[in-house]
Order: C-alpha cells, then structure tokens, then sequence
C-alpha cells in the first residue's frame, strides 16, 4: 500500500512539473540572473558604504568630520567597473576568489615595489627579489620597481634582470640628487632643516650625516640622513611617484624581508578580489608618539583611538575621535615591511592631505614613517577593508629581523645561519638558484 502511494505521489509530481508554463521557468531565470547581478554590485558598493559609515558614524558629535569625510571622499568611492583592468587577464569576472584559492592568475595593474639606498644594500636586494620570485613572482610574473637614492651600475642591473626574466624589472632613482634636494625647498623647510642639521650652509652634508631627526626638539639625534630619507619617501613620496602611475596595486616587501617557502595561495588575488585597502603581514609594530596626534588631526580632521586588530571579523577596529575629543592612548602601527595597498586609496586627496600635513615643513624627518603612513588613513577611512594576512588564511612565511612574518621569532637568528641550518629544506626550488649570503 504504501509503494502505492509513492508511486502515486510520484505521478501527480511529475503532472505537475509537466504542466508549470515555460514562462515561469524564465521568469525563475530572470530573478536569479538579477539577483547575481545585484550581489555583484553589492560587492562593489561594499568600500563605498564603509566611507559613509565613517562619515555619519560621527556626525552627531563631530560633524566637522562628516563633513570633511563626506566631501573630500566622493571620488574614491565611486562603483568599481568589472573590467579586466581590475580583475585577472584569464579569469571569468564572474568567478568568485576567496582566500582558499590555490590558482594563480596574473592581474592588470600590479606592481612589486621595494627600495634601497644604493649599492651597498645591492645584495640584500637580489637575494630578496631572487626568494620572491621561487616563491611566488615566477607564477605571475608581476613588473617590479626598485627605488634607490644612488646610481646602480649597469652589469649589476642586467644581471639582476636577467635572473628575475621575464618579469619586467625597472631601477628608479628616487631624488634629483641630495644637494639639489635642498636647494629646492621652501625657504621655511631649508631654514628648518639646518637648524637641524646645526649648521648655517648644507654644503657639507650628505646623506650620511647625522641630524636631529624631528622639527620639535624631541627627536633622535645625530640620525642618519639616508635612513629619514626612505621614511619620507615611503610615507609620503611613493604613492603619487610616475614610476607606479599605471598600477593600482602594490605588493611592498622590504630589501631585508625573505621568503622561505612557495607560496600555496595567492594573496593579491584575495586583495583585488574584495576591494581591500591594505593587508599586512603583522600588526601591531610599535606605536606612534602622542606629539604626532596633533598633526594627524589637522591632517585628516579626526583621529582614531582603541585601535586593534578583531580576529573574528577580520579587519581592523578603531574609534574614532573628533578634533574637541580626547583619547590619551598611543597609535598602534601596521609593520611596514610587507604589505598590499591600493595605490588609488592611498593616491585620493583627503589621504594625500593627510600625509602631506603630518610632514609638514620637515625634511629628511623620521616622522610620519611608512608605518604611520599605512596606518593612519586605513585606520580612519576603511578600517574594514584592512587586514592581516594570516587572519585571512595566508601563512606566507617572510622572514624579517629574524621573525617569521614579523611574529615569530626564529633560531638561529641570522637568515644564512637559519637558511644553512635547515631552512633551505623547506624551500627545495630556491636552493641553489638563490646565493644566500645576506640577513640579519
């Protein structure tokens, strides 16, 4: 009896299915062709709506905020379009990519960045490019921009081009030269630095001399000139360089940072594919001084308190604090030696206002550093769209200072030493092909 019932259940089923007009079919079709494409520009409206929610988060208590927010924000937050400028040259834009992908596709508009002061850091520089790119630059062979402040001979940049073949490599002189440098300042930022400097005519500095490295008295002295000047050029410099102007993608990896194994997911594909802001390697890395909490109001008319990374979320937390509030806690930064950033994010007028205030009149100044040039603006503007790494499932394995991802301290502590000692094994594809002779 009951094999009956089933089958008679069966039959009315299939009657009905047999009967459903071919117009609700597409009609169904329809509705879940528009609900696709809604959720793809719910996606794209994602970072529009973080900058709104910054701006009338505060606009009860700080309206100066919201105003400057709403206003100066508007052409950053414009719909991203679904073109292959922004997404990979071989993949359906259609396609979802989470952070559990292990295919790797080269995207438009990515660029692989680093600096060094000349060559005396020449061969930190190709045994960090070499690491790389085994583990992970020969899958997408993405252009790589080397910045330097002196001349690099030409065998050593055939040499290093030829290694990092085919991938596009460009050395970049990154000044008009030091004493041209300070010839071309204001008279206020000229008048300022040899105050610093504790001298009357530049004509004897270089970039190795040593200078009070602050315009407010507190800074450290005798600080090497060389070293103020990557801190200026990364925190303020870079973003707007003609060098990067046709990328929009960053991935910044320090001449000390090192790979030690290949890298199983692809990182900048989880980046573009959520419209991410930053993602960084390691956070927190010492915080900034209370002295600069000024700067950074005038700059970006608010400032950020309780700064802190939600691992359950993902994404930065911040609060944030109006120009007549107070907070009394120092500003953790994001470690700058690895991380991804928009270059557009970074490149907008309200960031670039920012920055440029935080510098002020100083030059060749320790402070803001390219630390508290990632930070700042990310913390203010778009706190949801800045990550960690690991917390999005990328355990990549940069060596650093002699910590892994900048987190975990290694033994033995010199990169040779651990490389030597049993790190290579962990690394089979580079073994051989990279001379490992430098790191601390």
């Amino acid at each position: 009896m009951a094999t009956q019932l089933r089958s008679i259940n069966k039959k009315k089923k299939d009657a009905a299915h047999r009967q459903t007009p071919t117009s609700v079919y597409l009609l169904l079709f329809a509705l879940s062709l528009a609900l696709s494409v809604y959720g793809n520009w719910k996606v794209s409206q994602k970072y529009a709506e973080v900058i709104t929610a910054t701006a009338t988060a505060t606009a009860t208590s700080t309206p100066v905020i919201a105003s400057s927010l709403k206003s100066n924000l508007s052409p950053m937050v414009q719909p991203a379009t679904t073109t292959s400028t922004s997404k990979a040259n071989d993949v359906n834009n259609n396609q979802d990519i989470n952070n559990n992908s292990t295919t790797f596709r080269r995207y438009d508009n990515v660029v692989i960045v680093t600096k060094i002061h000349g060559p005396h850091q020449w061969g930190l520089l190709l045994q960090s490019m070499c690491l790389l790119h085994y583990a992970y630059n020969n899958k997408v062979l993405y252009d790589i921009v080397v910045f330097t402040a002196d001349p690099i001979p030409v065998d050593d940049v055939e040499s290093l081009k030829k290694m990092l073949a085919p991938a596009n490599v460009n050395i970049v002189i990154d000044n008009i030269g030091f004493q041209e440098e300070i010839a071309a300042l204001t008279p206020i930022k000229r008048e300022k630095f040899l105050e610093r400097c504790n001298v009357t005519d530049p004509v004897n500095l270089t970039w190795w001399s040593g200078c009070r490295s602050e315009n407010d008295g507190f800074g450290t002295p005798n600080f090497r000139l060389a070293y103020n000047w990557q801190a200026e050029f990364r925190s303020v410099r870079i973003w707007n360089h003609p060098a990067l102007a046709d990328y929009k993608y960053m991935l910044w990896l320090d001449s000390d940072g090192f790979c030690t194994r290949v890298w199983e997911k692809d990182p900048i594909a989880y980046f573009i594919e959520n419209d991410g802001v930053i993602m960084f390697d390691h956070f927190p890395q010492g915080a900034s001084p209370f002295r600069v909490v000024p700067l950074i109001r005038k700059g970006f008319n608010a400032t950020v308190c309780d700064v802190k990374y939600n691992y359950k979320k993902g994404y930065l937390e911040r609060r944030l604090v109006g120009l007549n509030d107070t907070c009394g806690k120092r500003i953790p930064n994001i470690h700058g030696f690895f991380h991804i950033t928009s270059l557009d994010f970074y490149r907008s007028q309200p960031v670039k206002h920012g920055l440029e205030t935080l510098l002020g009149d100083c030059f060749l100044c320790r402070s803001p550093d390219d630390q508290l040039a990632v930070t700042i603006p990310a913390a203010i503007f778009a706190p949801e769209k800045s990550w960690e790494m690991r917390s999005k499932g990328f355990h990549l394995n940069v060596l650093h200072n002699s910590a892994m991802d900048g987190i975990e301290k290694t033994w033995p502590p010199h990169f040779v030493k651990y490389w030597n000692e049993g790190g290579k094994y962990n690394f089979s594809s580079a073994d051989g092909a990279c001379l490992i002779n430098q790191g601390t």
